[in-house]
């Protein structure tokens, strides 16, 4: 019996992925190592408990959830991507990946076919990083990119670790973070962009990814009222950070088409209406495909930071917390996605990928290859953000065909 995605059971396990965590506006908040983030890993569980799957889980709370082959020493192909979403997140971003790998092995189970390699489909802990920072916290820890202890120890905005959360939300495992025998890696995942609905493209062949750079910044002043204090004497922390969002909004503008910049998160102190605020912490990237051209936008960066400081009187500490890419994956696999596709009648485009990807880390350990849906209207974490049942199950079966060939 020749395995087939079944396209209606697909997006069901979408659809009731997304219930879990869901927002007013139609899409899901299911930050890392919440309630939400925990009730989704069991119902993953759940899906998987008739597969007779192996489930295991790192000091991270990476799961790995493995399919014996017939072969005992080949290696496994691995796929998979994250369950984890941002505030203000959609239905598809990371969920997709670890859906698509859980139908790909729904459909070998149903169809009774064994292959030769194992199998293993990964759900990464933290790719987001919006409860924790950095992001891809699970797969960098796993790559020996972060320590553990490190992350662990990290501190949401509300002052709860890693280990706090793991603990409480019983999603750390006893194995050690670290590389596993796998052939191969692939993973799956939304364009979050508007290229391939433009160009009428079925499948997104992503031949790497941007580099990025991650600060955090603390600028600091001076408190005092805002009645008496003259507007000359102020050393007004956030009117220095507004400045500082402006500047980085500059130097992307400057960077296109290749460049990107955001600043996306910020908090003042103290916050209060009769004070002229004297911290204020922002964070901000800047990225390009051209990692020298992302350097460069770093000094930029600088340069506009310490010309404000200097303007404004304050201090603005500069943390670089963490960088991303620029990775190449593997040609081989890429061409084995194109070549899956194109047998199946489906346009595909090479592609960059401008966000950051738990692949990014999983490529200098093993081959590794990532494919594209569309995303309609280019939108992404936003409850806007829809692929369709069709492109969901289009991406599903190229996985599907490329794990048949690469497991044997």
């Amino acid at each position: 019996m020749t395995p087939e995605i079944d396209a209606d059971r697909l997006w069901d396990a979408h659809m009731r992925i997304a219930a879990i965590g869901p927002t007013p506006e139609g899409g899901s908040n299911r930050m890392a190592l919440t309630p939400e983030d925990t009730a989704a890993r069991a119902l993953l569980l759940d899906w998987v408990r008739p597969l007779g799957l192996r489930v295991e889980q790192d000091a991270i709370g990476n799961m790995f959830l493995r399919r014996p082959g017939t072969d005992p020493s080949r290696q496994a192909v691995a796929f998979g991507s994250h369950l984890d979403t941002v505030p203000t997140g959609g239905r598809f971003d990371g969920v997709f990946g670890v859906l698509a790998g859980l139908e790909v092995l729904r459909a070998l189970h149903d169809a009774g076919v064994t292959t030769a390699a194992p199998l293993e489909l990964v759900n990464w802990m933290n790719e987001e990083g919006s409860r924790f920072r950095p992001a891809m916290m699970g797969s960098r820890v796993f790559a020996g990119d972060l320590a553990l202890e490190t992350a662990l120890s990290t501190t949401d905005d509300h002052g709860v670790s890693v280990r706090e959360a793991l603990a409480t939300s019983g999603q750390g495992g006893s194995l050690v973070p670290g590389p596993r025998d796998w052939a191969c890696w692939l993973e799956g995942h939304i364009e979050q962009g508007p290229v391939m609905e433009a160009t009428n493209t079925d499948i997104g062949i992503v031949t790497g990814t941007m580099h990025a750079r991650y600060f955090q910044l603390v600028v600091t002043g001076e408190p005092s009222h805002v009645g008496p204090t003259v507007m000359g004497r102020r050393r007004d922390s956030l009117a220095a950070a507004a400045e500082v969002i402006l500047a980085v909004e500059r130097i992307a503008l400057a960077a296109e088409p290749g460049g990107r910049a955001s600043a996306s998160w910020i908090e003042n102190y103290p916050n209060a209406r009769g004070n002229v605020s004297n911290v204020t912490r922002l964070h901000c990237d800047v990225r390009h495909d051209e990692a020298a051209r992302a350097i460069a936008m770093e000094a930029a960066l600088r340069a506009e930071l310490a010309a404000i400081a200097t303007r404004r009187g304050v201090t603005i500490e500069v943390d670089p917390y963490t960088t991303f890419g620029p990775i190449h994956f593997d040609p081989a696999l890429g061409a084995l996605l194109r070549r899956k596709a194109g047998d199946r009648q489906l346009t595909t485009r090479d592609m960059t990928a401008a966000a950051g990807h738990d692949s990014v880390l999983v490529a200098p350990h093993c081959p590794s290859a990532m494919l594209f849906i569309p995303s309609v209207g280019g939108i992404t974490h936003n409850p806007k953000e829809y692929s369709t049942k069709e492109q969901v199950a289009l991406g599903a079966r190229v996985l599907l065909d490329a794990v048949l060939e690469l497991a044997g």
